[in-house]
């Protein structure tokens, strides 16, 4: 790598604010136009068609390169506008695509378009084995995740040799990309479709430690700006050759001045005369809008990272809203019994434990799926050698048996996955289910079958499509898909299933929630976390309930729990090949109720399946906190 290939990327959202960046000495410059981008809450922050030609004419005059983000997650209604959206780019000569949906990759490859693509940030590549997978599939650069360490990021460029791009500077969220769902969920506004409703911005009580916390609302999820400024060099020896400013909605007159900054200093490294200046590093820290923190570079997040009292955090004008759970009024729309003609769909159990999967081995279940993202405080850690003898001696029994991934694999954590292979070369498992490109990239096989699960957030049949070509069997359908999504995805005849029944998982953060709340240091850790049972409280006083993995990363689950009973009907005329209880926070005792209610309506009659009146009221009565049938409505 040669220094003089480093690129400083700056963001641009109009003409004007695009000439001062170029001029304050950005190599390179991204962009959106009006459809298909992540700043679709404030449409006047993005490009016209016309717009953009001039931007691509005016930096090639420059020598200098656009990139256009076609990274919102798309539904199959989208995809033909998407298509000729890329085609009508492709004319221009854009540099790039800035990526996340893995359907815009397959519709590049099916209609010839040779752009480079970029996988954006809410991809969240985390590892060498999803770097490599994108490589081999038409990629020439991933925008790292921002939770990754330094050795991480070296590990991954040492590995995969694919071009690094990192965000150096500018507003971060404290969720690991691109698993935010908490605005999807309690809004139908995606963060991952760029309407986020910026729940990290909210203010939160803590409830459930050993202390009265729950008083006083902080920010708790609100991290302070990202500033790598006085860390290029050790980024460009980890291999970063690309580097980001975020802030397409910053003015212009400031871009320009961060942009300048990380110009002289980029321009000092490359003369070999020194790299940072504390002069600069002033002019930064005077021209910022939140505190500046480094990251996941050197260590995890921590209550130092956050903005507690909220004292530099912007207004926002959104909050949460308050839920309205399913009721009794629901029981209405079903008559007393009702029977569906037609075929038979699958059931899926998903479990976190060995007691779990023997319990649901008796309950003849179609699927089980055992999860790997064991919680701190529900389950010891799985013992790989002690499921086999059971997985073994289950082969030849109807029901099928899967382990699936965590929902997050570093670098760090990659060495698990390829243990995992390793243990299930000689094991009779049926298959994986995998929810990053890593692991797939690892666990493929003509040993087992695979199948994608929601981390890899599947909305489209595209993307489905270029899973399909890399060995997924089945995905699962993207738990931010509406009704209408999900039915124009299954009419495409994509095998897939939809989780029906359990805890809507809303962030996942490295943060540790405890700590903050203690204020103290996630290096002095007391494991408080495998007795207590914290939630955040919104001002509603609903509870956003804490677990953790034994990885240390908190999970934050919305107040109410997926329930779509009353719609098994609808996805079977659509063509679902199978749904699925995540049980895998259930007690044994509510998991073998629940499984016995959903069997009685996709497994036991053999005229088709039966739902009624009796099997919702008892899925009511089984969760008093609330049920939800939300993003799937109507």
């Amino acid at each position: 790598m040669s220094l003089h290939d480093l690129e400083l990327l700056a963001p641009a959202a109009s003409m004007e604010g695009l000439r001062a960046v170029a001029e304050a000495g950005a190599d390179a410059v991204y962009l959106g136009g009006k459809r298909f981008n992540m700043r679709m809450l404030r449409p006047e922050f993005n490009f016209s068609d016309e717009e953009m030609a001039e931007a691509v004419q005016y930096l090639h005059q420059l020598q200098k390169k656009v990139y256009v983000t076609i990274n919102n997650l798309y539904y199959p209604l989208e995809i033909d506008a998407l298509k000729t959206y890329l085609e009508r780019l492709a004319q221009l000569q854009v540099d790039a695509f800035i990526v996340q949906d893995l359907g815009v990759a397959q519709l590049c490859r099916e209609n010839g378009l040779e752009i480079p693509l970029h996988a954006s940030v809410q991809m969240g590549t985390n590892n060498a084995g999803s770097a490599l997978l994108l490589a081999q599939n038409g990629f020439s650069r991933v925008i790292l995740s921002r939770h990754l360490s330094l050795p991480e990021i070296e590990e991954i460029y040492r590995r995969s040799g694919i071009g690094i791009e990192h965000f150096v500077h500018g507003e971060t969220c404290i969720s690991h990309c691109g698993k935010c769902l908490l605005s999807s969920f309690m809004y139908q506004e995606s963060s991952n479709r760029g309407r986020c409703r910026k729940p990290c911005r909210w203010t939160y009580r803590m409830s459930g430690l050993d202390f009265d916390s729950a008083d006083e609302p902080r920010y708790y999820l609100a991290q302070h700006d990202l500033c790598l400024y006085p860390y290029l060099q050790q980024l460009i020896a980890a291999g970063v050759t690309s580097f980001k400013i975020e802030g397409r909605m910053r003015n212009q007159e400031q871009l320009a001045l961060i942009i300048g900054c990380y110009r002289r200093a980029l321009d000092r490294i490359s003369d070999n005369s020194g790299s940072d200046s504390m002069e600069e590093i002033h002019l930064l820290e005077e021209n910022r809008i939140r505190d500046f923190c480094s990251g996941s570079l050197f260590q995890v997040p921590n209550q130092e990272d956050i903005d507690l009292l909220g004292r530099r955090e912007p207004a926002w004008p959104y909050s949460a809203r308050q839920l309205t759970p399913l009721g009794e009024e629901m029981l209405t729309s079903l008559a007393e019994t009702q029977t569906y003609a037609g075929k038979r769909i699958g059931l899926t159990v998903t479990v976190a434990d060995q007691d779990g999967l023997q319990k649901m081995m008796m309950q003849n279940v179609d699927h089980i799926i055992i999860s790997l993202d064991s919680m701190r405080q529900q389950h010891q850690p799985l013992e790989l050698d002690k499921l086999k003898p059971i997985i073994d001696a289950h082969a030849s029994g109807q029901t099928r048996i899967f382990i699936e991934t965590p929902r997050i694999v570093t670098q760090k954590d990659l060495d698990m996955v390829y243990r995992l292979k390793e243990w299930a070369e000689t094991s009779k498992l049926d298959g994986f289910v995998v929810n990053d490109l890593g692991s797939l990239h690892i666990l493929r096989s003509q040993k087992w079958r695979l199948w994608a699960g929601s981390g890899l957030n599947t909305a489209n049949h595209k993307a489905a499509a270029f899973l399909q070509e890399q060995g997924i069997e089945r995905i699962t359908v993207s738990l931010e898909a509406g009704r209408a999504e999900t039915e124009a995805l299954l009419d495409e005849r994509v095998p897939a299933e939809v989780v029906v029944q359990g805890p809507m998982q809303a962030m996942i953060t490295d943060l540790c929630l405890i700590q903050t709340a203690l204020e103290g240091s996630s290096t002095a850790c007391g494991q408080e976390c495998a007795l207590a049972q914290p939630a955040l409280l919104d001002e509603y006083g609903q509870a956003y309930k804490i677990l953790t993995d034994y990885q240390c990363r908190n999970h934050i689950y919305y107040p109410l729990e997926r329930c779509l009973y009353s719609y098994l009907p609808a996805l079977a005329d659509w063509g679902v090949q199978s749904v699925r209880i995540d049980g895998q926070h259930y007690p044994p005792k509510l998991l073998t109720r629940v499984v016995y209610i959903y069997q009685q309506a996709v497994q036991e009659n053999p005229d088709g399946l039966r739902i009624n009146q009796e099997g919702l009221a008892r899925l009511l009565k089984l969760f008093p906190n609330g049920l939800t049938v939300a993003p799937f409505m109507e």
